[in-house]
C-alpha cells in the first residue's frame, strides 16, 4: 500500500469512532476519542517515536534528533470533528503527520531539531461549545472559567476530564514555551474551491481566519461550587 494510500486507510479506520451509528461524530474526552487516541498513538509507535497523552488529553510523539532534548519540529492536526463530519477534516493532518514520520525514519536522529507530532484533542468545540481547548493548553493560554462549561447532558469540563483520566490541576502542564520549539506545520483539506477549480490536489496557505475560543464575561461566571 503506497502511503497515500495507507493515510486514507487510517484516516477510514478513525470512522470507525463515532458516538453515532451513522454519521462521524467524535468529541472532546468522549470514549471514541480515548479509542482514536489509542489508535493514532500505535501509528506513532510504529514510526519509532515516544507516546504519551498531555494533560489536557492531546496524543503526542516525539522522536529526538542528533541529541537529546532539542526544540522540535511539531506537525499534527485534530481529532475530534463537528457532528456529521466529514473523514479528512482534521485526521487527515494527523496521519500524514505520522506519515513524514515514518518516511524520514533514522534520518530525524541526524536532524538539528528534534520531530514531534500530535493529535490535538479539541478544536471543534462541539461538545463544550468553545473550541480549541486542546491547542490552547498547548499555547498556555488556558483559562480556568472554561472548568464550568457543561456539555448537552449537564457534565462539566472539569468532571470530564477526570472521567477521562486527567488531572484538571495540571493541564498547565501541557503547555509548550516558544523555546521548546521551531515551529508548527499543519496539512489540512481545502473547504473551498478554489483547488478542485483549478484542478490541484495541493496548495499551500497565504492567509487564513483565525478562530479564537470564547471567554465568559465576568458576570456570567459560575462559583466554582458548581463544578459537577
Amino acid at each position: 500500500m503506497t502511503g497515500a494510500a495507507e493515510a486514507l486507510a487510517r484516516c477510514s479506520e478513525l470512522d470507525r469512532y463515532s458516538s453515532q451509528p451513522t454519521v462521524l461524530e467524535r468529541v472532546h474526552l468522549s470514549a471514541e476519542h480515548a479509542l482514536a487516541n489509542a489508535t493514532v498513538a500505535r501509528w506513532m509507535e510504529r514510526a519509532g517515536l515516544r507516546t504519551w497523552t498531555d494533560a489536557a488529553g492531546n496524543i503526542c510523539g516525539r522522536r529526538e534528533g542528533r541529541e537529546p532534548g532539542l526544540p522540535a519540529l511539531l506537525l499534527g492536526s485534530h481529532l475530534d470533528t463537528v457532528p456529521d463530519a466529514g473523514s479528512y477534516d482534521g485526521m487527515l493532518g494527523v496521519v500524514m503527520a505520522v506519515a513524514v514520520a515514518e518516511r524520514l525514519g533514522d534520518r530525524v536522529d541526524s536532524l538539528p531539531f528534534a520531530l514531534e507530532v500530535i493529535g490535538f484533542s479539541d478544536e471543534e468545540g462541539t461538545r463544550f461549545g468553545t473550541a480549541l481547548l486542546g491547542s490552547c493548553a498547548v499555547a498556555g493560554t488556558w483559562d480556568d472559567d472554561w472548568w464550568d462549561l457543561r456539555d448537552r447532558d449537564g457534565i462539566t469540563l472539569h468532571r470530564a476530564f477526570g472521567d477521562f483520566g486527567l488531572d484538571p490541576a495540571r493541564v498547565g502542564d501541557a503547555a509548550r514555551a516558544p523555546s521548546e520549539l521551531v515551529g508548527y506545520l499543519e496539512a489540512h483539506i481545502e473547504q473551498g474551491p478554489y483547488l478542485e477549480a483549478e484542478g490541484r490536489a495541493l496548495g499551500y496557505v497565504t492567509s487564513i481566519a483565525g478562530a479564537r475560543p470564547r471567554r465568559r464575561a465576568p458576570h456570567t461566571r459560575r462559583a466554582r461550587s458548581a463544578r459537577g
